[in-house]
């Protein structure tokens, strides 16, 4: 920065070195500047303040997920569940951004998002269960105003969730490990969805509970609660045996069972053959 005083010139302020294009626009960029600063006089063509950015010299200090976490906010206030408890909805969304265990989760949303919870929240979660028919609910009457959901057949399957510990309980239980981790206490989840795979109920069994038997309880529960739907039942073939078809027929649910056509009357390798009823 030179400034002429006369017949002289006067070096006011030294900028730095350029080695390349981008650094010297960068250093011509600051010394606009400065002198929109430190000087009385106005442009009468002011430009446009433009930021440069080198990025092979910019080091990464923080990542957000702003946009996601107002994008899931937003999906839902479209299923109207706004009004439940923040800590609810926080862990909800942080575990589709970057699924993690509840004090992982709480640690993520403090750097993502700058939401404090304390790690004592332990005593909190308990409580949450008394939201599950409210959101069921809730789930359902955004499946049938929002997709258009006839309910004409729901599919349904199951998970199991091991546990970090060796410590089983009345719920946590060895059982079939689909993870094969034998040893470590489990749960059995049963969920229900649309014909496109929006969640419509779940419930949650011991960790040594026949895959089976968690179907009726989850279907007649859903059938209870709508009375209006009964909907053929799309479910695998290793879910059900005879005596929970037998089940089903007896309570007069239809439903779609896939088999292998090497374990039916009709013979086949390696293809797929359906039982309805």
């Amino acid at each position: 920065m030179v400034q002429y005083t006369g017949h002289s010139a006067k070096i006011v302020k030294h900028m730095g070195s350029a080695k390349d294009d981008n650094e010297r626009d960068l250093l011509i960029s600051k010394a606009q500047e400065w002198i929109g600063k430190y000087t009385l006089q106005s442009n009468l063509f002011p430009e446009q303040k433009q930021n440069v950015l080198i990025v092979e010299r910019s080091e990464c200090i923080r990542v957000t997920h702003d946009f996601a976490y107002q994008f899931f906010k937003s999906c839902l206030g479209e299923c109207q569940l706004t009004h439940l408890p923040p800590l609810l909805l926080d862990l909800a969304i942080i575990r589709l951004i970057e699924p993690a265990s509840k004090l992982r989760s709480v640690e993520l949303l403090s750097r993502y998002f700058e939401i404090k919870y304390s790690q004592r929240i332990y005593r909190t979660i308990p409580k949450l269960i008394s939201w599950k028919a409210e959101i069921e609910q809730r789930v359902y009457s955004v499946a049938r105003q929002k997709f258009k959901e006839q309910f004409y057949y729901v599919l349904y399957d199951v998970t199991t969730l091991y546990f970090e510990s060796f410590k089983a309980d009345e719920l946590k239980v060895q059982g079939f490990s689909k993870d094969n981790k034998s040893q470590q206490p489990q749960i059995v989840i049963g969920l229900l969805v649309t014909q496109a795979g929006f969640p419509l109920a779940y419930d949650v069994f011991a960790g040594n509970t026949f895959e089976g038997k968690t179907m009726l309880p989850v279907v007649e529960g859903f059938i209870a609660k709508h009375p209006d739907t009964k909907p053929i039942v799309v479910a695998d073939a290793a879910l059900l045996d005879d005596d929970r078809l037998a089940e089903l027929r007896e309570k007069g649910l239809s439903y779609i069972v896939g088999a292998r056509l090497a374990n039916t009357d009709l013979g086949g390798h390696n293809k797929v053959a359906f039982q309805a009823w």
